[in-house]
């Protein structure tokens, strides 16, 4: 491999569907999360070049037969810091420092880097967050989805369950934006709204930034098959009963 596709989130934020585009567009590899997981190999790899083979090894998963050079991963950022500390031998600082960690290795390993960085609006993930949480539903293509659609929520306290989900969904999206103004000359940012109402616009922006960076995408358009699980109606719903919520609170 000479290049590389890194796509950069957090949980709940179209990172399944984007990774999905980009692998169905051909030429930028299949990013999945092959990086889960990693803290047990990071504890067993005794330097860190014995830690880069085995981040390199589950990168060769990604490679698709049309461009053997080719790797792609999703890097969230939960993940980030055993795959930083095994590549460097230094136990990271934060969150952004251990994604930092893992672009520089990258921009120093491959030839060609294409970085994409997929935000959310905190509050919309957290309500997302939630929403799945309760309802087991994590994407479209779960049977529980297909049986039952948007499942009710009566059991459950959601506006409390948003509210556990929001610190953390902040969190990530200061992470995310770190890691942008540290590499703003190699990372693309996508947001949501973009990638689920402007597919077009939203994928000429990825294959102009990826060409940019020497890789060569074989497709314009791509083939989609996920939907929302969670209806924007619904979502606007949830919003206003927890900001509702919120004036009611005590303290807040």
């Amino acid at each position: 491999m000479d290049a590389l596709t890194l796509v950069i989130s957090a949980p709940r934020t179209g990172s399944t569907l984007l990774c999905r585009d980009i692998a169905s567009l051909g030429g930028l590899g299949s990013p999945r999360e092959y990086l889960r997981g990693f803290e047990g190999v990071a504890r067993s790899a005794p330097t860190p070049e014995a830690a880069e083979a085995a981040v390199l090894e589950r990168l060769a998963e990604s490679v698709q037969e049309s461009a053997p050079g080719v790797g792609a991963v999703k890097l969230m950022v939960q993940q980030a810091r055993p795959v930083a500390e095994a590549l460097t031998g230094v136990r990271p600082q934060s969150s952004a420092d251990a994604v930092s960690s893992v672009v520089t290795w990258a921009s120093g390993h491959f030839d060609h880097l294409c970085v994409v960085v997929l935000v959310r609006n905190a509050l919309d993930v957290a309500i997302s967050r939630a929403v799945a949480e309760a309802t087991g539903v994590y994407h479209s293509t779960s049977k529980a989805f297909r049986a039952d659609g948007e499942r009710p929520l009566d059991d459950v306290d959601i506006n409390e369950a948003i509210m556990g989900e929001l610190l953390a969904a902040c969190r990530d999206r200061r992470t995310l934006q770190a890691v942008v103004a540290a590499h703003g000359d190699l990372a693309l940012t996508l947001t949501y709204e973009e990638l689920t109402e402007r597919a077009g616009s939203t994928t000429a922006r990825l294959l102009a930034h990826a060409r940019s960076q020497g890789l060569d995408p074989q497709g314009d358009q791509p083939r989609r098959r996920l939907t929302k699980v969670m209806s924007a109606e619904r979502s606007d719903d949830l919003r206003r009963s927890f900001l509702t919520h919120l004036g009611s609170e005590p303290g807040i």
